[in-house]
């Protein structure tokens, strides 16, 4: 069974509003992304289903962490290595009871990161403002709170580009983004230069 990565490492979530979430995780997956995350809000579970499968299969010849956001019959269906809950989803223990793989939790804060310790790994933001999705701004600080919390990886969300990556990740955070990578022209090009800023930390601190 598969295990969320070491610090740091990317983390990409989909997002089909310029390429498709296949050609997303695609191209990410060629740059260097060791996670994917497929997220889809509105499209039927059928066509869910199938978006998924091939992304989970394309995750397996990449030896890349797939994982499905909020829909635990998707992640079971297609046999995902993990799925990711918010606070309004199913409670943690209860996903635990039913799905086998990674199971991460999004958290706004201190409180909530420690009632979620038993998750695999936990998302904490908005780091930054996003236009992706709704969230109040946590800041750098924030997430250090969070990541000083707990005992488990924190992938720091919102917000997160190439420009702010490298504050993310010497803070103890592993980085997620969307927009930075899915909405650019190029996706494998994009990753690939947040991949690069993310080793350039390795290298100075290690």
């Amino acid at each position: 069974m598969k295990k969320i990565p070491p610090h740091p490492f990317l983390y990409v979530i989909t997002d089909c509003k310029v390429h498709t979430h296949f050609e997303v995780a695609k191209g990410a997956l060629e740059g260097g992304a060791k996670v994917i995350q497929y997220r889809e809000k509105v499209k039927k579970s059928r066509d869910m289903y199938f978006e998924a499968k091939n992304i989970k299969e394309l995750c397996d010849c990449y030896d890349a962490i797939f994982i499905v956001n909020d829909r635990v019959d998707i992640a079971l269906s297609v046999d995902a290595d993990g799925v990711h809950v918010g606070q309004e989803d199913l409670p943690l223990d209860v996903v635990r009871e039913i799905f086998p793989g990674i199971v991460g939790v999004s958290v706004k804060n201190v409180e909530q990161a420690k009632k979620a310790e038993n998750a695999d790994y936990l998302g904490a933001g908005a780091v930054f403002h996003t236009k992706t999705k709704e969230s109040k701004v946590i800041g750098l600080e924030g997430l250090k709170k969070i990541v000083e919390s707990v005992s488990i990886p924190v992938v720091g969300i919102g917000g997160i580009n190439a420009e702010n990556v490298v504050d993310v990740v010497k803070i103890g955070a592993s980085p997620a983004v969307v927009s930075a990578v899915a909405h650019a022209e190029d996706v494998k090009k994009a990753t690939e230069k947040i991949v690069s800023l993310i080793n350039s930390v390795c290298r100075k601190k290690y």
